[in-house]
């Protein structure tokens, strides 16, 4: 598979060729979370803890143990390896040149030439631009980085399928959750950041980073600045729904985090106007509770495990 027919499409990746259920992988520096759905053996999951340098030896081994060998493959891009910025969409522009198009009018945001950059567009919701005109959310990631991603799966005897994104991983998760006309919102917590997405139905609204670790939140003595600084980054972000998006906000927020014995409900229900609740896997239909670090890839499968 060449590089210019997997990088410049991030949406049609989406559509699933055949229904064979693929392996979801998020490529992350302190190893490889994966999952795959089957009608036979459920969903399984797991986290394969390696060193950068040991990642093709890991997923390698990971496909031999497995028996995955030809079998198709979502990767599962984490926030800090692409950008995304909200640009309007201008006229005259067929779809299929969108993507490219838009990529140079980030070049006083990015880090690195547009020249560099893959890129590729999602929908902005209509109803959120508040009169600024039709808008489109442009994702923005290293060509380089991309290629090593695709690399690394070929060699090891997978066909990558499509390239996905966290936020819009999540939001296939969050979609699937009692979805009131208010919407829903889920929050991750990771090893070193959190994410936010505020979904309605398949529409992601808002998608933001949350600064705080989950060191910080085990911390005695840092604990209670970190859960205030994460209940204030959350807050902020649905008033921000609320003001500038024009929306109502949900009622409730869901929350999966690391560590599950760590009362954060009740830590962050103190700050946040909104009631938090944990995610109960069950409704999912999943027996055991999910390992958090492998919640973006359990998600990106969540579009062909409605096919599995």
């Amino acid at each position: 598979m060449t590089l210019s027919s997997v990088v410049h499409r991030f949406s049609r990746w989406f559509t699933r060729r055949d229904n064979t259920s693929p392996v979801c992988l998020e490529v992350r520096p302190d190893g490889i979370a994966w999952t795959r759905a089957s009608a036979a053996a459920g969903v399984q999951a797991g986290f394969v803890e390696c060193l950068p340098a040991k990642r093709q030896e890991a997923l390698r081994t990971l496909v031999s143990d497995r028996s995955w060998e030809g079998a198709p493959a979502v990767i599962v891009l984490p926030i800090d390896q692409y950008q995304v910025f909200q640009v309007e969409r201008p006229e005259g522009i067929e779809d299929n040149e969108l993507a490219d198009a838009l990529k140079w009018k980030l070049k006083d945001f990015l880090d690195f030439s547009p020249a560099e950059a893959v890129s590729d567009v999602f929908p902005f919701p209509e109803d959120a631009s508040r009169g600024r005109g039709p808008l489109v959310n442009v994702v923005a990631a290293r060509k380089s980085l991309v290629q090593e991603l695709i690399t690394l799966v070929e060699e090891a005897d997978l066909e990558l399928e499509c390239i996905d994104i966290a936020e819009l991983a999540l939001r296939n998760l969050a979609s699937r959750m009692a979805n009131s006309e208010r919407g829903v919102a889920l929050v991750h917590l990771r090893e070193r950041y959190g994410q936010m997405v505020v979904c309605r139905g398949d529409t992601l609204y808002l998608s933001r980073r949350l600064d705080v670790s989950h060191e910080e939140l085990r911390d005695a003595g840092r604990q209670e600045n970190a859960v205030q600084s994460l209940a204030l980054e959350i807050q902020r972000s649905m008033d921000y729904f609320e003001s500038q998006l024009g929306q109502v906000p949900p009622a409730t927020i869901r929350l999966v985090a690391r560590d599950s014995v760590l009362p954060l409900t009740s830590m962050l229900s103190s700050y946040v106007a909104a009631n938090i609740e944990t995610v109960a896997w069950s409704e999912f239909g999943l027996e055991q509770e999910l390992d958090s670090r492998c919640v973006p890839a359990w998600g990106a499968g969540l579009v062909a495990e409605e096919h599995a």
